[in-house]
């Protein structure tokens, strides 16, 4: 399989290296010209959105947990429902690059400035668990240790990030989610067509005994806001030729991850119904080295692997841009590829102590959908007729943030839950008391 991932990569990189050809500035490299297709922003989206670690966590959690590792997936599928609604033509129409640039256009540079420090810093998490995601796979082919396996798909990614931009990652990312759908699919069917158990044994319920109402709203409303205002999936909509594209694609991408959750957890309750005993290894990765044909354990390789590159190289174009462009205030094309690196490199050090993919995903996600996505969703929602007074927008955003972070750092269980919670009915509450008249000069 070394061949095989060798020429994958070469065509990854033959690919960044002929988008970069046509390179004109930081505002192509971040948002490819801004006359995107909807099946390129469709497929990025889908891709970015199910990553590596989606997949492979989602298969842990369902063996663990049984059908409720659902929500995990189908909470984004609502968020992008929601934001197919309510949200994509408002977002593409303000012609933002940026989340922070938007919501300096709702209110001011200061929550500019707050709303694109708490990104770079989430965004970098978020990026160690996909080179975490990408250490399993890439040992798993080559037989490196998993130290020598993040630094260098860390490395990978560094590279083609930096060579091709938005336009090179936009290009791939349909073809790289292609893959991994079908080999999914096919996982699936080989499963229950060839070694079938019984319906019974799947135990399908909403609730376990390590699932509760609490869990499943946490899902619902934490994760699923991570969904429905991210600077990932804003990238996308603002990349779009226009506001009737970007409402298409999130409500395709909705369909997409919809049909995905399904797949991906009836693979890991075939797991847990098998009674197999995968030891230290993953379930995912136990069944590709045991379970499967060697056919589709190839497959399933480079799927696993394709989510993971069209994850994590978004992950690192949307921070390092972001660090550049709203926390910096600058443009600069060169700098913004350092930041990659730089951006790259802590992810990295973060990925070699921490091996949770599913729990660091979670605890990254909280403290950002708890303060931004509420108090901007408020915003959004009344553009056009309303306005959040600027000191309420920060003060929404800096006290729900503070809250769902300080449930990760000082709480766990319910008590974390409940601190996410809080800071989403505190961050969305100030927003609202923020609101006035468009016409009304800002407080």
């Amino acid at each position: 399989m070394q061949v095989f991932l060798f020429a994958y990569a070469a065509i990854l990189l033959a690919v960044a290296y002929f988008s970069s050809r046509r390179e004109e500035g930081f505002q192509r490299f971040v948002l490819a010209g801004r006359n995107q297709p909807s099946i390129l922003i469709i497929g990025s989206m889908l891709a970015s959105t199910i990553g590596g670690g989606l997949t492979i966590g989602t298969v842990s959690k369902a063996y663990l947990l049984g059908f409720p590792a659902f929500w995990f997936v189908a909470s984004g599928a609502v968020a992008h429902l929601v934001q197919a609604a309510f949200l994509s033509e408002k977002v593409r129409r303000t012609e933002a690059l940026t989340l922070p640039d938007l919501a300096e256009k709702l209110s001011s540079p200061s929550v500019r400035k707050l709303t694109g420090v708490i990104i770079v810093l989430t965004w970098t998490g978020i990026a160690a668990s996909q080179f975490l995601a990408a250490s399993k796979v890439v040992s798993s082919i080559a037989g490196i240790p998993h130290q020598w396996a993040v630094i260098g798909a860390a490395s990978f990614l560094v590279i083609y990030t930096v060579m091709g931009g938005q336009a090179s990652i936009l290009k791939t990312d349909l073809f790289q989610f292609g893959i991994l759908a079908i080999s999914v699919l096919l996982a699936g069917g080989w499963l229950f067509g060839t070694r079938p158990v019984t319906f019974a044994s799947l135990d399908i319920h909403l609730f376990s005994a390590k699932f509760g109402p609490i869990d499943l709203l946490y899902y619902l409303v934490v994760v699923a806001g991570s969904y429905l205002i991210c600077p990932m999936m804003f990238g996308r909509i603002l990349s779009a030729d226009s506001p009737a594209s970007a409402r298409k694609a999130s409500y395709t991408s909705a369909a997409g991850m919809l049909i995905f959750a399904f797949a991906i957890t009836a693979i890991g309750l075939w797991a847990r119904a098998s009674g197999l005993d995968f030891g230290a290894s993953d379930p995912l990765n136990g069944m590709i080295g045991s379970v499967f044909p060697r056919w589709l354990s190839i497959l399933l390789v480079f799927g696993i692997l394709a989510a993971i590159l069209s994850t994590a190289d978004t992950v690192l174009l949307t921070a390092a841009g972001v660090l550049e462009h709203d926390v910096l205030g600058g443009s600069s094309l060169y700098r913004t590829k350092a930041w990659i690196g730089f951006i790259a490199a802590t992810a990295a050090l973060i990925a070699l102590v921490q091996t949770d993919i599913v729990d660091l995903l979670l605890r990254t996600y909280q403290g950002y959908t708890s303060g931004i996505v509420p108090a901007l969703f408020v915003a959004l929602a009344a553009s056009g007729r309303k306005r959040v007074r600027s000191g309420h927008l920060f003060a929404a955003i800096l006290i729900g943030y503070a809250l769902g972070l300080g449930g990760n750092l000082f709480a766990s269980g319910t008590t974390q839950k409940l601190m996410a919670f809080a800071g989403i009915i505190a961050s969305a509450g100030i927003a609202l008391a923020g609101l006035k008249p468009k016409v009304d000069t800002d407080l």
